[in-house]
């Protein structure tokens, strides 16, 4: 099982996201009990990101919501961002 950690972005992002789009709560929340059980679980299309977001990853909640994470330990994960492709995509810092 793996543990997940959000930073303050993260969060954010998330309020925001459920605020304007409150029908994603269930996706979101499924997607991320797949990923506590297994993260290479195909459903999420787990994949590393590259360029600037070399050493992070993403898997997809839905067709355009993604969320971003970097491994913070073999069992910790760190939620940066979620949202669309576009947006987390270009919000994240190195």
């Amino acid at each position: 099982m793996v543990k997940i950690q959000f930073t303050p972005s993260y969060a954010k992002m998330l309020e925001v996201l459920l605020k304007n789009h409150p029908n994603l709560r269930n996706s979101i929340d499924t997607s991320e009990a797949r990923f506590r059980d297994n993260p290479r679980d195909t459903r999420l299309r787990t994949h590393a990101l590259r360029k600037k977001l070399h050493g992070k990853y993403a898997f997809s909640v839905n067709g355009d919501i993604r969320i971003v994470f970097e491994w913070s330990g073999k069992t910790t994960a760190r939620f940066l961002a979620i949202g669309s492709h576009k947006k987390v995509y270009g919000r994240i810092k190195e």
